[in-house]
């Protein structure tokens, strides 16, 4: 983070009263150590020997911070807007095609450090990891951010759980922390509530992009299943039929969320290492580090680890999410038939975004022949 930056987050702190300068330590200092383990996952005896601090002090201001920043979230890391992203829009591979695409969501997998008795609930292939359900926008701006879920949990699993919980109604503090009789099961149920207590909002006749972990179904678009898809596997081939053309360009278009995680963690070394914090301070290590990069992405678009400017009004209210009245219920059951039904119409869909591709593919490279092959 560069210093101008730097010294709007702490005005920010300041006028919010979320920190304040204690007699010995300014806010500034606070916010210094801070991104300093976040940023170069610095150990608590180097900021103890860098600042001239005790381990206690380091420790205690880097919870406040922390605490902090997952505060101001609602301000930095916003839900999609029900609106057409200019990266879509200026694309002609995109538009109109994903003209109601809003966001891409995927899951990344951050190291997690738990007691023994709960480390098999979290290891999966990738080891003992937090399963973390991220949703950004083309320009690399996180929307939203579901961290704490067990790492052999699947990706689908934690988008049904952000899909069922209850849309937002203002801003929720939380707990100053949990007594030291709390069992570890308690404190692990409660870190799990704390990150994004709200759900994952769909609006009506939108959707997001997502990978072939996910489903196609309302809301969500995923690529056809069994026909290439990575870019790498496209490399010097020319699309032979619609669903290896829709494929290719959902690739192309969700490849931004891979940027984006690697942005985040290429900023934020912590989230490459073992942490070695309480699991509810690693819970919210993930959304502080997010709130962060939109906050960096906002008020310092020039900044050398985005690959592109971003362009996005510095607001210093809440703005209240249009159109709430078309945002999809999820919570609402459904039978196994009413489920099919909808899933059909959405594959459906997906197959008309494919054909208008391969017409207008056509007619641009072949002559307007739209035979295929492989179909």
């Amino acid at each position: 983070m560069r210093s101008g930056a730097f010294v709007k987050l702490a005005g920010i702190m300041r006028r919010n009263d979320l920190l304040r300068d204690s007699r010995h330590v300014t806010v500034e200092e606070q916010l210094a150590m801070t991104l300093n383990i976040l940023g170069h996952k610095t150990k608590n005896r180097s900021i103890r020997s860098h600042f001239i601090r005790s381990g206690e002090t380091v420790s205690r201001y880097f919870n406040k911070v922390l605490e902090a920043i997952c505060l101001i979230r609602s301000r930095f890391l916003r839900q999609a807007q029900n609106e057409v992203p200019q990266e879509i829009l200026s694309n002609p591979l995109y538009y109109p095609y994903f003209k109601d695409c809003i966001g891409m969501i995927d899951g990344t997998h951050v190291d997690a450090m738990l007691p023994a008795n709960l480390q098999p609930r979290f290891r999966g292939r990738k080891g003992v990891t937090q399963n973390v359900l991220v949703d950004c926008t083309p320009n690399k701006l996180f929307t939203y951010v579901l961290a704490g879920w067990e790492g052999s949990a699947n990706d689908f699993r934690v988008l049904q759980d952000a899909l069922s919980r209850p849309q937002p109604h203002g801003l929720k503090v939380y707990d100053a922390g949990w007594e030291g009789s709390a069992n570890d099961f308690r404190v692990l149920q409660d870190a799990l509530s704390r990150p994004q207590p709200h759900g994952l909002k769909v609006y009506d006749g939108k959707y997001y992009l997502c990978d072939a972990g996910y489903t196609t179904m309302p809301g969500f678009i995923s690529p056809y299943r069994g026909v290439r898809y990575h870019l790498k596997e496209q490399i010097g081939r020319t699309p032979k039929n619609r669903r290896e053309l829709f494929n290719l360009r959902h690739s192309s278009l969700r490849s931004k969320i891979e940027s984006t995680f690697g942005c985040l963690k290429n900023r934020f070394k912590i989230l490459t290492a073992k942490p070695h914090y309480p699991f509810r301070a690693q819970v919210d290590i993930v959304l502080a580090c997010a709130v962060l990069h939109n906050y960096i992405a906002m008020v310092d678009p020039d900044d050398d680890i985005f690959n592109e400017t971003v362009e996005i009004e510095d607001d210093e209210g809440d703005v209240a999410t249009e159109d709430e009245n078309n945002i999809v219920d999820f919570s609402q059951p459904q039978t196994l038939r009413e489920q099919t039904q909808s899933r059909i119409v959405w594959k459906d869909r997906r197959d008309e975004i494919a054909w208008a591709m391969w017409v207008d593919y056509c007619g641009k490279y072949k002559g307007g022949n739209t035979n295929e092959v492989g179909m």
